[in-house]
């Protein structure tokens, strides 16, 4: 008598392999702490000026994302291959579409990699 088959996980993406899957889920998770930081950038209150300077000192001693996380991260989203996130690239991205015009510093409609790099260690810096 023939037995059915059931699909197992190992058939269910046969073309990923562990370690993509977990880089995907890297990915992934990266996105969502840029969108979390980005959404704590936007709720906090003004400082004053004097804690503002304060501030400034101390940012350039934060802790920054790893540039390799950053650089997979901009990989992801640069579906093109061509070294720049288009804003219709960016647009799967809230946090990056959210904030695309204050990380385009050139105004160029596309965010390159150092302007991509600049943005998320600012978020990370407040």
């Amino acid at each position: 008598m023939n037995q059915p088959t059931t699909a197992t996980s190992s058939n269910t993406f046969p073309s990923l392999d562990r370690p993509r899957i977990y880089g995907l889920w890297s990915l992934l998770a990266l996105a969502a702490a840029a969108t979390l930081l980005a959404t704590q950038v936007q709720a906090q209150p003004a400082e004053p000026a004097a804690a503002a300077s304060a501030t400034s000192a101390e940012s350039t001693t934060a802790a920054k994302y790893d540039p390799k996380d950053l650089e997979r991260a901009f990989n992801f989203m640069d579906k093109t291959s061509d070294g720049k996130v288009s804003r219709d690239e960016a647009s799967n991205f809230r946090g990056v579409s959210k904030h695309f015009d204050q990380a385009d510093l050139n105004k160029d409609n596309f965010l390159s990699r150092e302007e991509f790099d600049n943005a998320m260690n600012r978020s990370k810096a407040h």
